[in-house]
Formats: structure tokens, sequence, C-alpha cells
């Protein structure tokens, strides 16, 4: 268990890796999130600010806390100068635990999405699960997965929901329904676009309209999308709005993420998807399956391509459940996560 000296004292919290966002920049909400609900409980605050090498940074022992969070800790080999990043990456751990401090490692994924490096990137992953005082994963699966790790991981790791917000609309939606499937957000290779849109060329289901809306990672990855599309696949090459999220998923009957299963485990589009108050497909893993459980919400599982029309065909008018989804999103809010993460420290 973790302990903090001190009685009234705010518990000081180092979250890794906190990045310095430019104007007209877009980074992963995540960290952000978790630093603003951290200081938002009146009994926490983070010392560490957003840097542009956000590993480098924490050389310098200003911005060391009590508690370490590691986010995406094994992914540091595929920083800039990753071999060196790796090594300080090891040696900061080490320090740390000399000096007393603990370590919270949030499990996000069963491997690290972008390939290369998977050495470095397989004793990472050991290193950090068998040094941190608690590993948190928002998948049952992940406590599984922290075993094979480390022997006694099962002694330390955590399921905790991946937190989200409340984005449902005050009124049911009116919008005619136009979509039976929209996928959306980044597309990047280990998200499973490109094979999806490959298995529907080869076998057509003409029964289904799907929007793809998203920014590509690479054009060469949005030209391979380009060339696979039939003629029931409408593919808009850019990030979406907010506001424009909305009006998608108020016109399709189903939000589908064909992520990969081999890399997945939790997912911030799965959980952005369910605050709009979507019905949602995707892979028979992590907190897909977690969530295909939960009968308050509309999730269904894959394993096969084909189960998704079939899935389509059975649950097109199933009705969602508005009361089920607020009591869901507000069990699971950011405030709530941040006041379970402080109470876990302080036990």
């Amino acid at each position: 268990m973790l302990m903090v000296t001190g009685d009234n004292r705010k518990i000081r919290f180092t979250v890794f890796p906190r990045m310095r966002v430019l104007p007209g920049q877009k980074s992963n909400p995540y960290i952000q999130d978790f630093v603003a609900s951290l200081e938002q409980t009146g009994e926490a605050t983070v010392v560490n600010p957003p840097h542009k090498n956000p590993l480098f940074s924490l050389l310098s022992m200003r911005h060391w806390g009590d508690v370490f969070v590691f986010n995406w800790y094994e992914n540091v080999p595929d920083y800039k100068y990753g071999a060196i990043q790796t090594v300080v990456a090891i040696l900061l751990v080490l320090g740390v635990k000399i000096c007393g401090r603990k370590i919270i490692w949030v499990l996000h994924n069963k491997e690290p999405h972008r390939q290369g490096h998977a050495k470095q990137k397989r004793f990472l992953t050991r290193f950090i699960a068998r040094h941190s005082d608690v590993i948190l994963t928002h998948a049952r699966e992940g406590i599984d997965l922290a075993k094979r790790y480390d022997r006694r991981a099962g002694e330390k790791t955590c399921f905790l929901h991946h937190p989200t917000k409340n984005r449902l609309p005050k009124s049911r939606p009116t919008e005619p329904e136009v979509y039976d499937l929209l996928i959306w957000g980044q597309i990047s290779r280990y998200k499973g676009v490109m094979e999806y849109i490959h298995y529907l060329k080869n076998n057509p289901c003409k029964e289904l309209k799907i929007c793809i809306a998203g920014a590509c990672s690479s054009q060469s990855l949005a030209e391979e999308i380009a060339s696979e599309l039939t003629d029931t696949v409408t593919f808009i090459n850019r990030a979406l709005s907010f506001e424009e999220l909305a009006r998608y998923i108020e016109q399709s009957a189903f939000v589908l993420i064909p992520y990969n299963p081999e890399s997945i485990l939790s997912s911030g589009t799965l959980m952005d998807s369910l605050s709009f108050g979507a019905k949602v497909i995707g892979p028979d893993t992590g907190s897909f399956r977690d969530y295909a459980q939960e009968k308050r919400l509309n999730v269904y599982t894959f394993r096969d391509y084909k189960d998704i029309e079939e899935i389509v065909t059975r649950y097109k008018d199933s009705p969602v459940s508005w009361e089920g989804y607020r009591e869901f999103l507000e069990e699971n809010s950011w405030n709530h996560f941040a006041h379970r993460v402080v109470e876990l420290v302080k036990k």
C-alpha cells in the first residue's frame, strides 16, 4: 500500500508524460484530464509542469512528487533519441525507488501500438511492472495481463474504469439516421480501419452504410483507404470537433471501433462514444468485453468481421437507456476517478 507522510498536506504527484501542447496542436487529453481532476480534489497537487521533453524534465528533483504516475512508460523507446531516453527512464525509476517515492503504473495497452524496438519495450514493461507499488488498469483483463509481467502483480493491480465525461444531449436525438456505422477518431494503422475496409471491398455488405471520419496519421494510409472504398462508405479525412462528432453520432446507428485486439486493452474512443450515448461495436477484448456485460450500456463485441453485420441487423432497433448511460457516466467521471486514486494513495 502507498503511504504519504503529513496530516493535512496535499499529496504531491508527478504525472508522466506531461507534454507541452503548443497552440494549434492536439494531444491525447487523458493526461490533461488526469492532472486537472487530481488538483480539483483539493487533496492533491501535480508538481511537474508541462515540458517539451517530459522525461528529461523529471531529472530535476523539484519536479518529484510523493507519488509518480507513469503512463505509457513502455513507449519511451519510440521517443527521439530513444536509446538514451530508455536508459534515463530506467535510472529515473531506480532513483525514485531509492528515495522512497511511490510509483503507480497505468497499464493502458496489451502492447505498444507502434512497432519497432520490441526488446526494449518488453524490458521496460516488465521493469515498470516489477518496480511499481500499484498497477492501475482500465480493463479487468489487465489484471491477468499484469501477472504475466511480474509474479507479484496480482497483489498490487487495481481495476478502475477508464474515466469519462457526460456529454449526453439534453433531449433525445431527432436527427434522421444516415449511417449504420460510424468510425471516428485519428486513423492509425493499429486501429484496424484499413483491414476492415479491405474486408468490405472483398465481402460487400450492401445493406451497411458506413462513415469514416478522422485524420489519417499519414498521407499513404489515407491513399490506401481511399483506394479500397466501396459505394456504401463515406470517407472524411479530417478531425471532427466535438460538436460535429455529436451530430454524426446522432445520425449513426452504431459507432464501430475496429481495433486490432492484439494490442488494445482500454479505449478513450470507446469512452468518448459512450459519453454521447452511442451504441458501440468493438473487438471482444479488454474494456469492450467488460462493457458488453454492463446492462446499462449498449456495447456489443465481434470476433470476426462478419459478426458486425449480424450485430447491426439484430440490435439496430434496440433502445438506449438514457438513464442507464447517465448513471454509468456519472459514476465513472474524472472527478470520481481522481478521488479513488487519492484514496488509494492514502490507504
